[in-house]
């Protein structure tokens, strides 16, 4: 009824089998990392709201110079572990590099409060805290801008959480509440206005990163460099002041 339980016998396997998975991982990043040719695949792991709303110009001009190179994205708000190899490079938010991780911050990422024109009207004569919210949920939840919504927003004001900022920005377009945005996500939508300053507590980071044993492999030093010059230019819609 309790279920089955390791022996101590099974305990000592248990240890040796995930040693030799450390040391597996660890020899395919530095095998990887000895890799020259501007060929093969990259596993890219981005966010929902980066993937559709900035890269997606820029990943096809970099398939375009390098046809060689096979993109194979992962598009998920959850961290994947560049360690264990779940993904090559990571393009995400985040506020600083965790180790073992390199790479470089893009840009600042500004957050603001957004909200369907129609409901703005109807709605902006009472206090923000008092109107119907649409909230964050899973991961987001403990992002500055989850933090922020706990801090000033109570939780009986929330009528719609959701776990993408696409979602939320979905659904404050069709007039289901005022919801926190990335600057760029709520900006670049003819559907939802800016209902606020930006948000300086909010404020996160654009990085874009990958392991330090696969830094010098041909194909992601490239596309690294490349991403990082292209996403640059993109600096003022990741700050809200476009």
């Amino acid at each position: 009824r309790t279920g089955y339980r390791l022996t101590g016998e099974g305990q000592h396997l248990l240890e040796a089998a995930r040693s030799v998975d450390t040391v597996v991982n660890t020899l395919e990043r530095k095998i990887a990392g000895k890799d020259l040719r501007l060929a093969g695949a990259i596993r890219l792991t981005t966010t929902d709201s980066f993937l559709f709303n900035l890269l997606g110009p820029h990943l096809a001009t970099f398939q375009n110079d390098y046809p060689d190179i096979v993109l194979n994205v992962t598009v998920t708000n959850h961290v994947l572990n560049l360690t264990r190899r779940d993904a090559d490079i990571a393009i995400r938010p985040g506020r600083a590099i965790p180790s073992p991780l390199v790479g470089a911050k893009i840009s600042d990422l500004n957050f603001a409060l957004y909200a369907a024109p129609g409901f703005w009207r109807d709605h902006r004569h009472l206090d923000v805290k008092d109107q119907p919210w649409l909230g964050l949920d899973d991961v987001l939840a403990d992002a500055p801008p989850g933090r922020w919504l706990r801090a000033n927003v109570a939780e009986e004001r929330i009528v719609f959480t959701a776990d993408t900022f696409v979602a939320l920005r979905h659904a404050a377009e069709q007039g289901m509440g005022i919801t926190i945005l990335p600057c760029f996500l709520g900006d670049g939508s003819e559907h939802v206005v800016r209902t606020s300053d930006v948000l300086e507590s909010c404020r996160n980071g654009m990085w874009i990163l990958t392991h330090k044993d696969l830094m010098h492999t041909a194909r992601i030093k490239t596309f690294t460099e490349f991403m990082s010059a292209a996403l640059k230019t993109e600096t003022s819609r990741l700050l809200g002041s476009e």
